[in-house]
C-alpha cells in the first residue's frame, strides 16, 4: 500500500469512528427531543464516487423520503442530510405538532422536521468538533422530499463519495443520517487530524 493510499485508508476510518460518534450524539438528541429511546446501528462506509449506492443507505431505492440537509463548512466541507421515510416523517411530524394535519406535512409540520434536522445536525456536528478541536459550522438546513436520488441531486448536488450512514431507531422510527464530506477538503482534514 502506498503512503498516499494508508493516509486515506487512516482518514476514511477515523472518519468512520467520527461518524458513529456523530451518529450516537445526534441519535441521543432525537430521543429527548421525541421523549424515546434511540438506537443507532454500525456506520456504513462507501469509499468511491457511487452516488447510486449512497442512495441505496437510505433505505428502499423506492422509498419515498423526506430529506433534510445542511452545508458543512471547513476544515470539513461536504453536506450532512437527515433521511425519513414519508410515513415516519408525518408520524414525528404528528408528535412534534399535534395539530399539523393529520396524514400529511403540511407547512408547520415541515418546519418541526427542519428544526429536528437541526437539532441532529447540530449534535452531530459538535461531535465531530470535539476532535477536529476546531469550530465547526454549519448551514441553514433545507428539506425536500421524493426518492433518494432525487433529495440527493437536490440537497447535495455533484456528490462523490465518500459517504457515511448511520441508521438510527426511536426505536420505531428509522431513518439514515449521512454524513458527505468534500472529497477535495479530504487532504486539509487529514491535517487537521494530525494524520500524517
Amino acid at each position: 500500500m502506498s503512503p498516499t493510499d494508508r493516509r486515506r485508508a487512516e482518514l476514511l476510518e477515523t472518519l468512520r469512528r467520527l461518524a458513529a460518534e456523530g451518529g450516537r450524539e445526534a441519535a441521543r438528541a432525537l430521543g429527548r427531543l421525541l421523549g424515546r429511546p434511540t438506537r443507532v446501528d454500525e456506520v456504513q462506509l462507501l469509499e468511491g464516487p457511487d452516488p447510486a449506492g449512497v442512495a441505496r443507505m437510505a433505505g428502499r431505492p423506492d422509498a419515498e423520503l423526506v430529506a433534510i440537509a445542511m452545508e458543512l463548512h471547513d476544515p470539513l466541507g461536504g453536506r450532512f442530510v437527515l433521511l425519513l421515510a414519508s410515513e415516519e416523517a408525518e408520524r414525528i411530524s404528528q408528535r412534534l405538532v399535534p395539530d399539523a394535519a393529520a396524514g400529511s406535512l403540511d407547512a408547520v409540520g415541515e418546519s418541526a422536521l427542519v428544526e429536528m434536522g437541526n437539532i441532529a445536525g447540530s449534535a452531530f456536528v459538535s461531535a465531530l468538533a470535539r476532535h477536529v478541536q476546531v469550530r465547526l459550522l454549519h448551514g441553514v438546513p433545507s428539506l425536500t422530499r421524493g426518492g433518494a436520488r432525487t433529495c440527493l441531486d437536490l440537497l447535495a448536488p455533484g456528490l462523490s463519495g465518500p459517504a457515511l450512514g448511520v441508521r438510527f431507531g426511536c426505536p420505531e422510527t428509522v431513518g439514515t443520517l449521512l454524513l458527505l464530506p468534500d472529497p477535495a477538503r479530504l487532504d486539509g482534514l487529514a491535517r487537521a487530524l494530525e494524520i500524517p
